[in-house]
C-alpha cells in the first residue's frame, strides 16, 4: 500500500498480509542493497481485518504506519503504530468514532517533532452520513486532540498536510443537496483550533472530488482534483493564500480528465 525511505537509504514498505485469523499490517525494512533486515506485523484487538495504508519515517529513524483494523465492536478503526528503527513496536494508538461504526483512513503525515496526523472518514451523530475526522497525536502515541468537520451531508475522502509552523490543512469531498459533491478545505492551528474553511463548486453543479493537497513554505496551499464540467471531467486547481483567501483557479481539458 505503501513505501517510504530514510536518509540512510533503507526502504520501507507496508500494507496488509494474510494471517491465521484474518490479515495484519505488514512492514517491512530493507537495506539499500535490498536486503530485508526485518518484518514486522500488527494484529488488532480481535484478530480480523487489519489494514496499513500509509507509513512515515521521521530524522531519528522511528517508522509510523497507519490504516484501516477492526476494533472489538467489529467495525473498522484508525489504528496508527510506531517502530524505532530496529523495528522494535512503541505503541498503537486506535481511534473509533462516536457512532461506534466504521472509520476509513485518508492519510497519514508527521512533523518534525514526530507528532503524528491522521485523516480520514469517520461516523459521528449520524450514522448514516460520514464526517471528516482529524487527529493529533504526539510522538508517544498520546492523542492531543480531535476535530470533526460535519457538513450536514456525506464528508469524505480526506487528506492532511502539516505545515513547518505547525498549522494542519486538510482537503476532502463535501456533499450538498444542490451542487453535489464540493472540495472542501480546512485550516486548523497546532492546537487544532479551525481557522477557516473554503469549500469549491465547481462549474457545473457535479460532483467535485479533491485527489491531492499541497502546502508551500509561506502556507499558501494548492488543492487539485477532478470537477464535473457537464460534459467532461475536467481537472481544477486551487491556490489559496495562508488566510484561505483563493489567489486562482486552474482549469485542465482535453476530452476527459481524471
Amino acid at each position: 500500500s505503501a513505501v517510504a525511505t530514510d536518509n540512510s537509504g533503507n526502504v520501507y514498505v507496508t500494507g496488509q498480509s494474510d494471517s491465521i485469523n484474518g490479515t495484519d499490517f505488514t512492514t517491512i525494512k530493507y537495506n539499500s542493497s535490498g536486503v530485508m533486515q526485518w518484518v514486522r506485523r500488527y494484529d488488532g484487538p480481535v484478530n480480523g481485518q487489519d489494514d496499513a495504508k500509509s507509513i512515515k519515517i521521521d530524522g531519528s529513524g522511528n517508522i509510523y504506519v497507519s490504516g484501516n483494523s477492526e476494533g472489538t465492536d467489529f467495525t473498522t478503526d484508525f489504528a496508527t503504530v510506531k517502530y524505532n528503527s530496529s523495528g522494535v513496536f512503541q505503541w498503537a494508538a486506535r481511534y473509533n468514532g462516536p457512532a461506534g461504526d466504521n472509520e476509513y483512513l485518508g492519510n497519514m503525515v508527521i512533523d518534525s517533532l514526530g507528532n503524528v496526523y491522521i485523516t480520514g472518514a469517520s461516523y459521528g451523530d449520524n450514522v448514516t452520513l460520514s464526517d471528516i475526522a482529524t487527529l493529533k497525536y504526539n510522538s508517544s502515541g498520546v492523542q492531543q486532540w480531535v476535530m470533526r468537520y460535519d457538513s450536514g451531508n456525506e464528508d469524505f475522502l480526506p487528506l492532511v498536510k502539516v505545515s513547518s509552523a505547525g498549522n494542519v490543512y486538510v482537503t476532502g469531498t463535501s456533499y450538498n443537496d444542490t451542487t453535489d459533491q464540493n472540495y472542501v478545505t480546512i485550516k486548523y492551528n497546532s492546537a487544532g483550533v479551525q481557522q477557516w474553511i473554503r469549500t469549491y463548486n465547481g462549474i457545473a453543479d457535479g460532483d467535485d472530488s479533491p485527489v491531492a493537497l499541497d502546502v508551500d513554505a509561506l502556507e499558501n496551499v494548492y488543492v487539485t482534483g477532478n470537477i464535473n464540467a457537464s460534459v467532461s471531467s475536467d481537472f481544477a486547481t486551487i491556490k489559496y493564500n495562508s488566510a484561505g483567501t483563493q489567489q486562482w483557479v486552474s482549469f485542465y481539458n482535453d476530452s476527459s480528465d481524471y
